[in-house]
């Protein structure tokens, strides 16, 4: 069909998406052949666990925030490699119990609209980590595995790493591993943009259904390819290229679309404070000057951080969840990025510090201030909501992610002594 093809000007009614007019036969098709391929997976795998000496199971699994980006990616990618490679069984496994799936409102809309069959996913709550079988993983949009939710068992191996964040140097012996992100940036704004460069030209249906998957999470991650995001790089642009040719809906469409789902204000507003924190979470292990390990939880919100504290009653109510959350999973403290839309199309950012007991929190808000490089300023909160164990801080320099506030919490952590003291 080539780049010339029509596309729809406006969405049919049935479909928020501007599809392609002449899509509908081929999204059904192609839709049914890549389910297929999830339900054989899953058979596949349920067979193998019953033969003694078996072939190794080779399982695709994005991050434990399992945002878009990760879950679209290792779909993708397990599909890909199945084809270059029908002998081994390829099973993409959501790092995420299902039960937070509806969590992902941009994936759900996707999943729905190409009529991805969920039902036929393995999740880590549900794959046999314990079976006897060879387990060989490629990790996407990590790399280090770091799933609490995986026993570590010794028939388990890191064979490829497809990435773009921080290296934190694990798992140098894969046969593949590729960290798109130097200097403190990433190489690439998407997972799925790597995985695009790994996608053989069209060679059968379901290509188109594999580009709109990845087109739609790049357009998403890239912030519609806007230079002054600070995200997207020329990668970015020329996968988004090759992938628009062959998509059935063009790049724009597709951001502008999933974009509203992730943001959606109804979805937000129905989330407690516990699902806010669990929609888009990442855990850390970081040493201190004195070597020790502190765990430290990173949530991102997409509401503003008056908003998302005012989901508990009040000011001890909010301690006593963000203090539950952080014994839950075992935190020395927790942080919340916020980032949220205001009605000219600005981004904003906020941060908050939570810790219950402990003054490591404290310390990393007080480096950061220092620092610089996010121009924190403190934050009032509503008055019903302050609290001493909260502090929380507008964060001017919108460009910078987790992918940038990760590794100065681990610099605070590192140098609790060589700073200056700075009280908040």
């Amino acid at each position: 069909m080539g780049s010339s093809h029509s596309h729809a000007s406006s969405a049919s009614a049935s479909s928020a998406v501007p599809w392609r007019d002449d899509s509908e036969a081929q999204r059904q098709q192609s839709a049914e052949a890549f389910n297929r391929f999830l339900r054989s997976a899953r058979t596949e795998l349920e067979t193998r666990l019953k033969t003694p000496d078996a072939a190794a199971v080779h399982v695709l699994m994005g991050n434990e925030a399992a945002d878009a980006d990760s879950i679209v990616s290792s779909m993708v990618y397990a599909f890909v490699k199945r084809q270059q490679n029908s002998e081994t069984l390829h099973v993409p496994v959501l790092p995420i119990p299902r039960a937070e799936l509806p969590l992902r409102c941009d994936v759900m809309a996707l999943f729905q609209e190409l009529r991805i069959d969920a039902t036929a996913l393995f999740f880590v709550d549900e794959f046999p980590w314990g079976s006897e079988a060879q387990i060989r993983v490629t990790l996407l949009d990590h790399n280090a595995l770091n799933n609490k939710r995986i026993p570590q068992t010794s028939s388990m191996q890191v064979v490829e790493i497809v990435d773009h964040h921080s290296d934190l140097g694990q798992h140098l012996d894969a046969e593949q591993r590729e960290v798109a992100f130097a200097d403190g940036q990433a190489l690439v704004a998407s997972t799925c943009t790597l995985v695009a460069e790994r996608l053989a030209p069209r060679s059968d249906s379901t290509h188109a259904l594999l580009a709109t998957m990845l087109l739609g999470v790049i357009a998403l991650d890239s912030i519609n390819f806007d230079p002054s995001a600070k995200k997207v790089t020329p990668r970015d642009v020329t996968a988004a290229e090759k992938l628009e040719e062959t998509a059935f809906a063009k790049k724009e469409a597709l951001f502008m679309w999933l974009q509203s789902e992730k943001f959606n204000m109804k979805h937000w507003a129905s989330f407690s404070l516990a699902n806010c924190l669990q929609v888009d979470y990442k855990e850390f292990t970081f040493a201190t000057a004195t070597n020790d390990m502190k765990k430290v939880g990173i949530s991102a919100v997409l509401i503003d951080m008056a908003a998302f504290v005012r989901k508990a009653a009040d000011a001890a109510a909010l301690r006593d969840e963000l203090a539950a959350y952080s014994r839950q999973n075992e935190l020395a403290f927790l942080v919340v990025m916020a980032m949220f839309m205001t009605p000219d199309g600005g981004r904003h950012r906020q941060l908050l510090f939570f810790q219950g007991d402990g003054g490591e929190a404290q310390h990393c808000a007080a480096f950061f201030q220092w620092e610089g490089s996010l121009q924190l300023e403190p934050l009032e909160l509503p008055e019903t909501h302050r609290e001493p164990h909260v502090s929380a801080f507008e964060q001017l320099n919108p460009g910078a992610s987790r992918k940038q506030v990760a590794p100065l919490v681990q610099r605070a952590l590192a140098n609790a002594d060589s700073e200056p003291a700075v009280k908040l």
